[in-house]
């Protein structure tokens, strides 16, 4: 005999990248950070795309081209300073040993408790 999906009775686990014992408030705010981090490239990759559709779709209209150009242009520098900003970060986690979410976990202080 058969069975159907929806009566399948299986354990329900969190994916293996979530550890429930470490989940605090640091990991969660690295989590944010990051995916951050993605949504910023994510805007970056659409207003790169966006701008090159409107150059093609300009037909030589000197303002529309300009203005994918300058579209462009603001994706491209907009690209470099998310890679700086995440260089920086990386590299201040590196040579002071913080975490800033990065590489390291934030790890926040509590009162009362030695920072080790």
């Amino acid at each position: 005999m058969s069975r159907n999906l929806a009566q399948v009775v299986e354990e329900i686990t969190p994916p293996d990248f979530i550890d429930p014992d470490a989940l605090s408030i640091g990991s969660i705010l690295g989590w944010i950070l990051r995916l951050a981090f993605v949504g910023a490239g994510l805007i970056v990759f659409y207003q790169l795309i966006f701008g090159a559709l409107e150059w093609i779709q300009s037909g030589g209209d000197k303002e529309r081209v300009e203005k994918a150009r300058k579209r462009i242009t603001t994706a491209v520098t907009g690209l470099v300073v998310l890679f700086v900003a995440l260089g920086i970060i990386i590299l201040i986690e590196q040579v002071f040993a913080v975490g800033l979410g990065f590489t390291k976990s934030i790890i926040i202080p509590r009162f009362g408790q030695a920072n080790l």
